[in-house]
Order: structure tokens, then C-alpha cells, then sequence
């Protein structure tokens, strides 16, 4: 079990971020990663976490601010997530985001429902909880490019390292009684996996503590209306399913041999829209 996962030199990138159960988006990835893979040097698929927790709320009393309207099928999801990775060994990587935390040593996550991590639980019985538990585990934090100089992770690389095994030797456990804000402050595991920004000093630390050469950090767990933002370099936020308007929603799709040359580079090269045909609704760019 490694924490940093390295990824080949060839082939083409397909990233996506923050699906909270989202089947239909997960399945328009699924598709849009397996055609790539017929390439001749394949393709590559990481999600940056927070696959679980979606809203099951009546689409009468959807909120505008959670963008187009679905409902949150946590359990299918995982389902087809896992035999993905099964189909495609070696090539689907699934980093750990807060929401999965939460089923093994995290705090109450409490979005949709009092105990998000106890209401999937509850679906999926002892069996599938302990299957679950078991996979997350195996989970990494940190996907890295190296010829393509792309670092992909939950959250805004705020946290304070010194190299990759500063990640290697970070526990899960003991965190489960944190408030929310306690847990944020918690050092290395809470930056990794809560920071929603972070100055441009520290996230130049911490690409340049996990490859020399790395350009840009890749990341969701904040909404982005439009479909990505960046604050500043190197920062590129992400955001594919979660809270955003079909015609705002964007995946990355990058060859892994071209060297990335900003968060700014990768955006207007990068960026492709989830649902091509959906109107756009605050996204601003023609991809």
C-alpha cells in the first residue's frame, strides 16, 4: 500500500473530481476513460476522492446551489467504482478524500444526513461496510505525473512536508471524535484532506517535496461554479459532479508525456466539458 501513486510516462490523463454518489457523472467518466484507454498507449483514470455521501432529496425541494438535480446512490457507485478498478488494474486510482475518511478513522461528516459515513453503512450492511472499509484503506492521497509535471490530490496542497514519506507514515486512525474545525487543523492529514486553498509558498512546498520538477496541483473538494478556478499558481481546483450545473461541469484529459507549464497551460489545454451538449451556466470558457 503506497500513498503516493506514480503514474506511467505514455498514455493519456483522464482526471475527475468529487462525484458524491453521483452514478450517471461516474458512468460518463467510466466511458469517457475507456474509450482513451483503446489509444495506443492507453489511458491513465484518477479520481481526487469524495466518490460517496450524495443527496437524496426530492427534486421538489432541490436547492439551486447544489446545481443540476440527481440522486445520490453512494452504494452503486462504489459498486461499479470497484469493478472498474478490477477491469483496469494498474491504470484506475481513486485518491482518499475527506468523505471516505470518515469510514476509517475520520470525523462525522454531516452534509445530507446527521452521520453521512453511518447512513452508507446502514445500505450496505456489515459485509459490504467491512469490504469497504478494507478498499479505502488501500486508497491513496497523492497521484504523480512526472513527465507531465501534475500532482492530483483531495484538497488544496496545503499541507507542511518534507518529501513523499512524510505521506507514507501518516495514520487514518484517531480522529473520529474531531469536530470538523479540530480535524482541518490536524496537522498533515487535515490539510490534505479539508484545505480548500493555500498560499502560493506553501503550494510550491509541497509539489516541489513530492517531485522536483512538479508544475501543477490538481485538485476538487471545493465547489467551482464554472467548472474550475485558480486562485493563484500553482493551484487548479476542479470540479466535475458535486454541486456544479451539468453545462458547468469539466473533467482534465492531458497527455501524460507533454510537460505541463502552469495551472493557467492546463486549463485552456486540458479542460473538456462532462456534457458536451448541456448549456453552459456560469462556465464562462469554451473548452
Amino acid at each position: 500500500m503506497r500513498r503516493v501513486a506514480l503514474l506511467p510516462e505514455r498514455g493519456k490523463l483522464i482526471v475527475a473530481t468529487d462525484l458524491q454518489g453521483h452514478v450517471a457523472d461516474f458512468e460518463r467518466v467510466t466511458a469517457i476513460f475507456e474509450q482513451a484507454a483503446r489509444g495506443p498507449d492507453g489511458a491513465v483514470l484518477v479520481i481526487t476522492g469524495d466518490l460517496v455521501h450524495g443527496p437524496e432529496i426530492p427534486e421538489s425541494d432541490w436547492p439551486d446551489y447544489l446545481g443540476s438535480y440527481y440522486r445520490g446512490d453512494s452504494a452503486a457507485l462504489l459498486e461499479r467504482a470497484m469493478k472498474l478498478q478490477e477491469r483496469w488494474p494498474g491504470r484506475v486510482f481513486y485518491l482518499l478524500g475527506n468523505h471516505e475518511h470518515a469510514h476509517v478513522g475520520g470525523p462525522v461528516v454531516a452534509k445530507f444526513f446527521p452521520d453521512e459515513a453511518m447512513r452508507l453503512e446502514e445500505l450496505l450492511g456489515d459485509d459490504g461496510t467491512q469490504r469497504m472499509r478494507a478498499w479505502f484503506r488501500t486508497w491513496p492521497f497523492v497521484a504523480v505525473a512526472p513527465k507531465a509535471r501534475l500532482v492530483m490530490l483531495h484538497a488544496a496542497p496545503h499541507a507542511r512536508i518534507e518529501s513523499t514519506n512524510d505521506l507514507e507514515r501518516l495514520s487514518l486512525d484517531g480522529c473520529s471524535g474531531l469536530t470538523l474545525e479540530e480535524m482541518a487543523a490536524r496537522g498533515t492529514l487535515g490539510a490534505l484532506l479539508w484545505a480548500r486553498s493555500t498560499s502560493a509558498e506553501r503550494a510550491w512546498s509541497f509539489l516541489h517535496a513530492i517531485h522536483d520538477d512538479a508544475r501543477v496541483a490538481i485538485y476538487g473538494h471545493d465547489v467551482a461554479r464554472s467548472g474550475h478556478s485558480i486562485e493563484r499558481e500553482p493551484l487548479l481546483c476542479v470540479s466535475t459532479s458535486f454541486g456544479c450545473f451539468d453545462g458547468d461541469k469539466v473533467y482534465l484529459e492531458w497527455d501524460l508525456s507533454e510537460p505541463a507549464l502552469s495551472a493557467e497551460d492546463v486549463a485552456r489545454r486540458g479542460l473538456r466539458p462532462l456534457h458536451p451538449d448541456a448549456p453552459p451556466v456560469h462556465r464562462l470558457i469554451t473548452y
